[in-house]
């Protein structure tokens, strides 16, 4: 058996109209949707006076700000819907893969993140990366549930974007598994390239993401659903987002913080270094968990 075989569930609905025209225009498609959208979003926060909401939203820094971040990726969900519909003739729900099989291994997969990062969280910190105190614990208690429902929103939408859309498109047009899953990967390595939020250490957080996609490719494609690859990108991201973040942007919800912000070069490319073994054993630990 073939250790991609499980894969043929998500991708069986992919084969009908795997054409790479019509990958290519729903890429762009989804672009420029997301992007009008977006600027229609802020546009009326804008016009209601919410200007504050608007730069707290970008920049991610305060609660409110940093959850009407995490919430605004419902609208890349409605746009890739259109997307799926007029272009591949597909239910979004058809890229999650089987459901039950979808939620069964996202809570497998993440019960043992968990422990790895309590374990993680255990160990001594580097030099200069002791993280702070930044909410009050009652007050992070108060915005947990709706960061926790925002977090999983992100990444859910971020998942079927790459791993569920563009991966299995892909994977239906091309049979060679390093074609789809290398250059979704990219694509998602690209997307996270950011010089004005992390200067020239840009790159490495680039390549971290492409590192990230990798694994969730890999582990998407070893058991035929996104469930695992969800959890996966969500315990980090509660990791990264919700327990420490680094000081700055999208740091709002934050229980700690690292006292560096995110263009402070050192902190940046020390966690970057940190953070790659740190993928290797939670893509162990998710194989582990999906005996995959």
């Amino acid at each position: 058996m073939s250790a991609y075989e499980p894969y043929e569930n998500l991708i069986s609905e992919a084969y009908p109209n795997s054409g790479m025209l019509r990958l290519f225009s729903g890429m762009v498609l989804l672009f420029v949707g997301m992007v009008a959208l977006q600027v229609g979003f802020v546009s009326l926060l804008q016009s209601t006076g919410l200007e504050k909401t608007v730069q707290g939203a970008v920049q991610g820094s305060e609660p409110v700000g940093a959850l009407f971040a995490l919430y605004s990726f419902i609208l890349p969900f409605l746009v890739l819907w259109v997307v799926l519909r007029l272009l591949h003739n597909r239910a979004i729900s058809g890229i999650l893969g089987p459901s039950g099989l979808a939620v069964r291994d996202f809570f497998k997969v993440m019960r043992l993140l968990i422990l790895l990062f309590a374990v993680l969280f255990l160990l001594p910190s580097p030099g200069g990366m002791e993280p702070v105190p930044q909410l009050a614990f009652g007050t992070w208690l108060k915005w947990l549930p709706l960061a926790l429902v925002g977090l999983l929103i992100q990444v859910t939408c971020e998942e079927f974007i790459f791993r569920g859309y563009l991966q299995s498109q892909m994977a239906a047009r091309f049979r060679n598994p390093l074609i789809w899953l290398v250059i979704p990967s990219a694509v998602f390595g690209v997307v996270h390239y950011a010089p004005t939020i992390y200067g020239e250490n840009a790159a490495l957080v680039a390549i971290w993401a492409f590192a990230f996609g990798l694994i969730a490719a890999d582990i998407t494609a070893r058991t035929g659903s996104l469930g695992p690859a969800i959890a996966l990108h969500f315990v980090n991201n509660v990791s990264g987002l919700l327990l420490v973040a680094t000081e700055g942007h999208l740091s709002g919800l934050a229980l700690m913080v690292l006292p560096l912000g995110p263009d402070q070069d050192a902190i940046i490319r020390m966690s970057v270094w940190i953070g790659l073994p740190t993928l290797l054993c939670m893509w162990l630990v998710a194989r582990i968990a999906v005996k995959r």
